[in-house]
């Protein structure tokens, strides 16, 4: 665990150091001033939390990642605290370079950072993520709306949490005592955005499609070469 955690923190520390080499390089350039530059990532690290390892959970650690931005028109030192999410990134991106949407479609879930960094806080904005990957038993699905979160497994109970007290997740208010109400604010709102059960079941076919296609599960773990979804075109001669 020791080695483990150092070479995270290891990790760590070489990217810190990659990410000053592109600020660096900007500054020689002389586009310090006039580039925009975001930082952020696609998971977090479990990291012995809860005797967990890896990505495959929903939990702060691994579901939460480093959100920082800076360049022109953006308040040095400001921190925001209305959740957002990596869908997020595609308006922040047009609007950065000056581009509108090219449609107005309503259903798109992101909106740009730039103008949730000049509002006020939102406490009523809802945000998605969930997880069907890395052999999960059931798939996992989290709705965050201010300081609540809500973890929802299809067959399994789901768990409540208080950010704002319980920022580790140690104490799931599910099934106590007055989280009725909330529990079922939450779950609507995961309903509102998509049917669990039933993605769950799409993704389980896919992947029980794949896996049959690919040779069966036992071929499978005996011959694969890669631990995720290998590349387009990198399957070699037993189709991986």
């Amino acid at each position: 665990m020791r080695v483990a955690i150092a070479s995270y923190f290891g990790l760590c520390t070489f990217l810190d150091d990659l990410v000053g080499r592109v600020l660096k390089s900007l500054d020689r350039a002389g586009l310090a001033d006039s580039t925009r530059v975001i930082f952020a990532s696609d998971h977090g690290e479990n990291l012995g939390a809860r005797g967990t390892w890896g990505k495959g959970t929903m939990y702060q650690e691994s579901a939460a990642v480093p959100l920082m931005m800076a360049g022109p028109d953006i308040e040095a030192g400001a921190v925001v605290e209305t959740p957002v999410s990596l869908l997020d990134f595609y308006p922040t991106i047009l609007e950065s370079v000056g581009v509108a949407p090219d449609d107005e479609d309503e259903s798109r879930a992101g909106r740009s950072l730039y103008e949730i960094a000049r509002a006020p806080y939102d406490a009523e904005r809802v945000v998605f993520s969930e997880y069907h990957a890395s052999g999960a038993e059931t798939a996992a699905y989290l709705i965050r709306k201010g300081r609540m979160k809500y973890i929802h497994y299809v067959d399994y109970p789901p768990e409540l949490y208080d950010l704002a007290t319980d920022p580790e997740e140690q104490d799931d208010l599910a099934g106590k005592p007055g989280s009725g109400a909330m529990i079922r604010e939450l779950d609507g709102a995961l309903r509102g955005i998509l049917d669990p059960e039933e993605v769950d079941r799409r993704a389980k076919r896919d992947q029980a499609a794949l896996i049959e296609r690919l040779g069966g599960r036992e071929h499978v773990i005996e011959t694969a070469k890669t631990g995720a979804t290998p590349t387009p075109g990198d399957y070699g001669k037993d189709g991986y």
